[in-house]
């Protein structure tokens, strides 16, 4: 199912979206208000995940030993990289 909606747009933002259209190659203006509105969506649902998992390490903190692991982990590969070029 869909739905149609009708829209007014200043001729200024109406002249960038045709300009939008042309750049990004979209097969009409539709086509292009649709893909605006899916990466706008997007765009929000995973600002939402962020704040969820930030909330999240907020009420429960990663502890010292996490850290240190992580921490360990995070350069741990260095060892296995030939650095004599930059020497």
């Amino acid at each position: 199912m869909s739905t149609q909606l009708a829209i007014r747009l200043p001729d200024e933002t109406l002249a960038d979206l045709d300009w939008l259209v042309v750049r990004c190659h979209y097969s009409s203006r539709t086509e292009a208000m649709r893909s605006a509105i899916e990466a706008a969506i997007k765009a929000e649902r995973s600002r939402v995940i962020d704040e969820q998992y930030v909330e999240a390490y907020a009420r429960t903190p990663q502890t010292d030993a996490e850290l240190s692991h992580l921490r360990h982990q995070s350069f741990a590969h260095l060892d296995d990289e030939d650095w004599s070029q930059w020497l």
